[in-house]
């Protein structure tokens, strides 16, 4: 059939090794001739095409490429069981030979989408198929620990997106009743969010989605997880890989992970072989220009669609003059300059910079309070008093998401520790993830330490930046001060005079991150019940010899 000017196959079929039929939808120019293959594989239904984040197929078709959709094993028209993660590095290889065969194919195949999309392309690509030239993996992970455990911490967005597939594997099955249930529970999660233990055998997940309880009981980066990771098997034979992230994207961890490993263990890059990172100001769903309340700028898009075309016509259609080659590794967006960046290397700093945590002699709970971020040139006072927060796992300290959102209200709370900084005098611009350093003890450990980094503007806003997580054990009765080190999420700002940098520490970051229970170690967390949750009282310090931090990466030349 004949739509938007292209040719489109509908319901074509894939065999697998195994003898299973994958369906896919294949998009084609009208004009004959031999096409290079773009192939996206996706558990949602094709006709979706990640038309949410992506062009739609017909795009691709009309500038000259064949556009393979198909429907990843036991989903959509696909036969088989789908076990998410678990085929697609097989199933992916099979596909891309297959679809290099096909009639008017160049024999030259590219990989697209993202989220589970982008998994599927470091699944097939960790097998090192020889038709597959390059890959464009988006908001997603080649080390699947680091989508579900991110800071070591298991993500709540991995339940609802287990009801999510439980929602369309029920809907397979033709039991309308589950699926219905999955919709009310996607719509409102709090409910479910909130109901422990996280490994409680709810009926529809045993059902229709049971490799959520592989993910929660594996709470420790075992060979469960080792087999699940891409990366290692993808750096031995690398191809061309275009990295995009979302600053408030919940796989921002992963998307950073991957690029930084291949930035660090190959060569120098060549026109034959080189490898991209742009990072937008985008949530997981939509990348639009406002995420947060904060609208971006009309420029926030960033032009991905053409960004994306270009990288295929260089790898695919050998347009090696187009440009691309020239253009700096990594581009990411300011949010505060709201502007496009650009940079040899991810991050673009030599070094941090260092701000000592201190107090103004009263404690340091709430906005409120004493506690200060000083020039790392001053002296901690010795006599300051230990600055407590007292954590309650049944009343957990908020963070909805990593979106720009405004703190000030929850930072009036006494039961959180606020250090602000003074108004920074000139601009001054961040890239990477900041560490904390801190000295603590916990009375009723073992618990959570969190940092939350975020900019206090003259308004008296303070804009959600970063958010990291520790655990931190017992202290005993000996009184032992223990450091405590948190490496925050990556992110991008420019800090405009007058602005100061605001850092909480509290014991959660609730439900972006599942919350510590207390008293028992959070590798075993996964079991407790509401019984279970308990009140942890926890003391930082800062003394000299023994000084509590926070390090941002400051762009080089503007420490």
């Amino acid at each position: 059939m004949r739509f938007g000017d292209v040719i489109v196959k509908r319901n074509v079929p894939c065999t697998m090794r195994d003898g299973v039929n994958l369906y896919a939808d294949i998009y084609l120019p009208e004009e004959s001739g031999e096409y290079p293959v773009l192939l996206m594989r996706q558990p949602y239904g094709r006709k979706i095409a990640s038309t949410v984040s992506h062009a739609h197929p017909v795009w691709y078709a009309s500038r000259g490429y064949m556009v393979i959709v198909q429907d990843v094993r036991g989903r959509g028209d696909s036969e088989g069981e789908f076990v998410p993660f678990v085929h697609e590095a097989e199933d992916g290889y099979d596909t891309v030979e297959w679809a290099a065969k096909l009639p008017y194919s160049s024999g030259k195949v590219g990989m697209y989408g993202f989220s589970y999309q982008g998994i599927a392309q470091w699944a097939a690509a960790s097998l090192h198929p020889p038709s597959l030239a390059t890959i464009i993996p988006s908001m997603t992970a080649a080390d699947i620990h680091r989508w579900a455990y991110p800071q070591g911490s298991f993500s709540s967005g991995m339940l609802i997106w287990a009801f999510q597939l439980a929602r369309d594997s029920a809907r397979r099955a033709g039991d309308t009743e589950a699926e219905q249930a999955c919709t009310r529970i996607m719509n409102s999660p709090e409910a479910v969010l909130r109901r422990l233990p996280l490994n409680e055998r709810h009926p529809i997940l045993a059902q229709y989605c049971p490799a959520y309880f592989d993910w929660v009981d594996h709470t420790e980066y075992d060979s469960y997880w080792l087999s699940l990771n891409w990366l290692p098997a993808f750096i031995d034979n690398p191809i061309p890989a275009f990295h995009i992230g979302g600053w408030y994207d919940f796989l921002l961890d992963g998307t950073v992970q991957s690029y930084l490993a291949l930035q660090e263990t190959l060569p120098e890059r060549s026109p034959d072989l080189f490898h991209r990172l742009e990072i937008g100001p985008w949530i997981h769903i939509p990348w639009g220009r406002k995420a947060g309340g904060v609208d971006h700028g009309p420029d926030a898009d960033g032009d991905m669609h053409r960004k994306q075309a270009q990288w295929f016509d260089y790898w695919l259609k050998g347009k090696r003059d187009n440009g691309l080659y020239e253009e700096p590794a990594v581009r990411y967006f300011d949010r505060e300059e709201k502007q496009w960046k650009t940079s040899d290397r991810y991050p673009a700093h030599a070094g941090g910079r260092k701000w000592l945590l201190g107090g103004s002699g009263k404690p340091a709970n709430g906005a409120l309070g004493g506690g200060r971020i000083l020039n790392v040139a001053a002296e901690p006072d010795a006599e300051a008093a230990a600055d407590v927060f007292v954590y309650d796992a049944r009343l957990p300290m908020a963070l909805a998401g990593y979106a720009p959102t405004d703190r000030s209200a929850q930072q009036d709370r006494t039961e959180i520790l606020v250090y602000t900084g003074s108004p920074a005098d000139k601009a001054f611009s961040v890239l990477g993830a900041p560490v904390v350093n801190v000295h603590a003890q916990s009375m009723e450990g073992p618990t959570d330490l969190v940092a939350i980094l975020t900019m206090l503007l003259p308004d008296g806003s303070a804009k959600f930046l970063s958010v990291g997580r520790t655990e931190i054990g017992q202290s005993g009765d000996g009184g032992c001060w223990r450091p405590a080190r948190i490496v925050m999420r990556p992110l991008a700002a420019t800090f405009p005079p007058g602005s100061a940098i605001r850092l909480e520490l509290t014991g959660s970051a609730f439900p972006t991150l599942i919350r510590h229970p207390n008293g028992i170690p959070m590798n075993s967390a996964h079991g407790a019940g509401e019984c279970d949750l308990t009140i942890a009282v926890v003391a930082v310090k800062s003394r000299p010899g023994m000084e509590s931090w926070i390090e941002l990466p400051v762009v080089e030349g503007e420490a």
